[in-house]
């Protein structure tokens, strides 16, 4: 492996921040998913991850979901499993591959979604409505960058 490139002091102060602002990010998402645990209601905050990569007009497998939700398939189905307890989705067996079993969102699984995702959205625009449009636009590089660095680790 060759090592990196020697970084300039400001520069490498900036990455320090950046650094720093990720580890207060993991440890506040880290906060939440403990609070989401204890105190989700009829939705948490993962089920609703879950619930969004559900197609609205197609049923899913759950193996399909749980690769874009970034959880194991284990999860996805246990998971699923409540929601069905809850009545937010229905499953049902493809008609294509008996082993295969489907998942579709209810109306109501929509609607506390939709809700839920609105609440999410309304908090992220309240917080981030100082920033200028500069940073707005940098934001969304910045965490790709980071998400890709994670995923090489």
């Amino acid at each position: 492996m060759v090592p990196p490139a020697p970084i300039a002091p400001a520069r490498s102060e900036a990455v320090a921040d950046v650094l720093a602002a990720f580890g207060r990010m993991l440890v506040a998402q880290r906060r939440l998913r403990g609070r989401d645990a204890r105190e989700a209601g009829d939705l948490s905050y993962a089920q609703m991850r879950l619930l969004s990569v559900i197609d609205d007009d197609a049923a899913c497998p759950a193996s399909q979901l749980a690769e874009q939700a970034g959880i194991t398939a284990g999860s996805a189905t246990a998971m699923l499993g409540l929601l069905e307890h809850k009545g937010l989705v229905s499953r049902r067996r493809s008609d294509a591959d008996r082993r295969v079993t489907l998942t579709v969102l209810t109306d109501r699984g929509r609607m506390l979604r939709d809700a839920k995702r609105e609440a999410a959205r309304a908090a992220f625009a309240h917080a981030l409505g100082d920033l200028s449009p500069e940073e707005l636009a940098a934001a969304p590089r910045v965490l790709r960058v980071i998400a890709d660095v994670i995923e090489s680790l």
